[in-house]
């Protein structure tokens, strides 16, 4: 009883801060399907793969962001960041990375398909990078930082999408 009682003070302390911040609301965001959007297609102009890259908008009906997907291509694998977004002050971003079962251009390898993916979140309010709480934390928030704040630049600062993102929270 004492245990369920200092979990529940505890929680309620925790709980004003860590609900500022709609997690569970962005994650959906990030998963929604974007089949029905308005999409626009452009090249990327900083090339970072044989393959080259694509930008893929979402737009809602009414014309506000819905999402933003990079999508750059190799013949090992591909990467591809996600940004979408709830409101101009809460957005998500997720890294994931594809590896490839074999080279992708050589045929006499055989059929070819995924071997791995791994994809990471992160969840931004106010344009700052929402960090549980150290004592709560399942990863090594120093590095899940650092490669949060390497998305967001990605995202938010590239010139190909620069007019689209213009009105999302950027880190102070």
């Amino acid at each position: 009883m004492k245990r369920i009682l200092a979990v529940s003070i505890l929680l309620g302390m925790a709980g004003p801060a860590l609900a500022e911040c709609p997690i569970g609301s962005i994650e959906r965001a990030l998963n929604a399907p974007l089949e029905g959007l308005k999409k626009t297609e452009r090249s990327v102009s900083d090339v970072q793969s044989t393959e080259g890259g694509v930008w893929r908008i979402y737009k809602k009906k009414d014309g506000t962001l819905q999402s933003i997907v990079r999508i750059d291509g190799g013949e090992s694998g591909m990467s591809e960041r996600r940004l979408s977004v709830l409101d101009p002050k809460a957005y998500g971003i997720a890294v994931t990375r594809v590896e490839y079962l074999r080279h992708a251009f050589i045929e006499e390898g055989g059929p070819n398909g995924t071997a791995r993916r791994v994809t990471e979140y992160f969840y931004f309010c106010g344009g700052k990078l929402h960090l549980p709480p150290a004592d709560f934390a399942t990863q090594d928030l120093d590095a899940y930082a650092k490669a949060g704040t390497e998305a967001q630049k990605a995202m938010l600062r590239d010139k190909d999408i620069a007019a689209d993102v213009k009105l999302l929270a950027k880190p102070d």
